[in-house]
């Protein structure tokens, strides 16, 4: 996505090269390959007028008569309605992707010609090809206040003459995942895709939002077998979610709800355990055996995560040999479980592991001891401070900083570099210690005056 100044760059360059061939391939490039979204912004952009001369320069220097496409879809987008309305009369007697997305545009237009002359083109513009460059331009301006009984026109139109079927069929496989989202839904609305598509269709959908319409299909219209088959041994979490929702403890295979009692959804495993409750049996001894068994140490991981969320008791030595673990996945297992559980003993390892390469160890090792901030004191943080690693150094920083009141002052001081984030406690005062290491950062910091005063003020400095 090219920036607000990238784009008028490239207008203004466009505008300067365009009667030259390698700036009119360049531009017909440009325009051609940009999305719907980006082709209302370069015209945004170009119609603007809050400049003494407008970015594609003075009207009066464009000259249309046997213009081709692109420099006439250009001048489309020039803020002079005049030149706008010549470039659309141009564009109506020309053909290519460039033309029908340049008219697409001005469907929109605040000049009523320019507007009428675009949409009566349009609406003649009907081949599939035609529709995959106008429909994504119209989907768009269709949030506009001209532009939803355009889009909804040109559809009429566009069914008239290619059928409802190809129609949709061809607006499902658009690459503009607006038209694709609103192709499914109009597909499931109006009966041209059922149950039996959507099973079919599921196991390979990327779109999130496409994927979810396949799974309330599914879930509101298949069978309990159906629902099991499709949702339950599906890899989308919101679907197996689903699928324990809609289905009750006497229609599911124990085997599958047992499974899905160490999945990687957090939701998935509270439904699991809702459902296996409602069989009589016990989560807690499933998770149990899971954790202490011989699988994947991923599996495992899953198994003390539900085993908490559970409410099971677990050791305090089971805890710290997993968090001790030379197993990654089961290292932050043990962390996560350690958390509010931490003794004063543990204080020297979980430093040690915050030193380490692995950013989620060391900010799960940060959170036990951020959670136990009394077992441990600012000298222990010396070890992450006086790193040479940057990383380490900003660990020790996050640290300290959790502390929280002035001591997060005193942090931000000492890591100069986010003195942007400097928030002065109101109303409570700094103790002595914490007034005297503030002062002498201050005498050693550059900081503003302004920055200065405020500081000292809050906590009683003489000015």
């Amino acid at each position: 996505m090219q920036t607000p100044a990238q784009i008028r760059a490239q207008l203004r360059l466009a505008a300067a090269t365009i009667r030259t061939p390698s700036g009119l391939a360049e531009t017909e490039a440009w325009l051609v390959s940009a999305t719907a979204r980006e082709m209302l912004r370069i015209d945004y952009y170009a119609r603007q007028a809050r400049y003494p001369v407008p970015v594609l320069g003075r009207a009066h220097r464009w000259k249309l008569k046997h213009a081709s496409p692109v420099v006439a879809a250009l001048a489309s987008m020039h803020p002079d309605g005049r030149l706008r309305e010549q470039a659309v009369r141009v564009l109506c007697t020309s053909a290519g992707a460039v033309s029908d997305r340049a008219l697409a545009v001005r469907v929109s237009d605040h000049v009523e010609v320019v507007r009428e002359l675009a949409e009566q083109e349009v609406l003649r513009r009907t081949t599939l090809t035609q529709a995959g460059q106008i429909v994504p331009v119209l989907r768009r301006i269709a949030h506009r206040g001209r532009g939803l009984q355009a889009f909804e026109r040109y559809l009429d139109a566009l069914v008239a003459a290619q059928g409802e079927e190809s129609v949709w069929a061809y607006l499902r496989s658009s690459e503009d995942f607006e038209v694709r989202r609103t192709a499914f839904r109009h597909s499931f609305e109006d009966g041209l895709l059922g149950l039996s598509d959507a099973v079919r269709l599921l196991p390979r959908e990327r779109d999130q939002v496409v994927r979810r319409k396949l799974i309330q299909v599914i879930a509101e219209s298949g069978t309990p077998e159906v629902i099991a088959e499709s949702l339950l041994r599906g890899r989308s979490a919101e679907g197996r979610v689903l699928g324990l929702v809609k289905l009750t403890a006497a229609q599911l295979d124990p085997g599958v709800v047992e499974g899905l009692l160490v999945d990687r959804s957090v939701l998935a495993r509270m439904w699991a355990r809702i459902r296996w409750q409602e069989m009589g049996r016990d989560p807690v001894e499933v998770y149990a055996a899971v954790a202490r068994s011989a699988a994947r140490p991923a599996v495992r991981a899953r198994a003390y995560a539900g085993l908490a969320e559970a409410g099971g008791e677990l050791a305090r030595t089971e805890i710290l040999e997993l968090a001790q673990s030379t197993d990654v996945v089961l290292k932050k297992a043990g962390l996560s479980l350690l958390r509010g559980k931490a003794v004063a003993s543990d204080v020297s390892w979980l430093l040690r592991e915050m030193t380490g390469e692995d950013s989620r160890v060391a900010r799960l090792a940060g959170d036990v001891l951020s959670s136990s901030p009394r077992l441990w004191s600012l000298a222990d943080l010396a070890v992450l401070k006086d790193s040479a690693d940057p990383v380490v150094r900003r660990r020790g920083w996050w640290l300290h900083r959790s502390l929280g009141g002035w001591e997060a002052v005193i942090a931000d001081l000492e890591c100069g570099e986010f003195r942007d984030r400097l928030a002065v406690p109101r109303y409570f005062q700094p103790t002595a210690a914490q007034r005297r290491r503030i002062a002498d950062l201050l005498g050693t910091l550059s900081l503003g005056s302004r920055e200065v005063s405020e500081i000292e003020f809050a906590i009683g400095l003489p000015a």
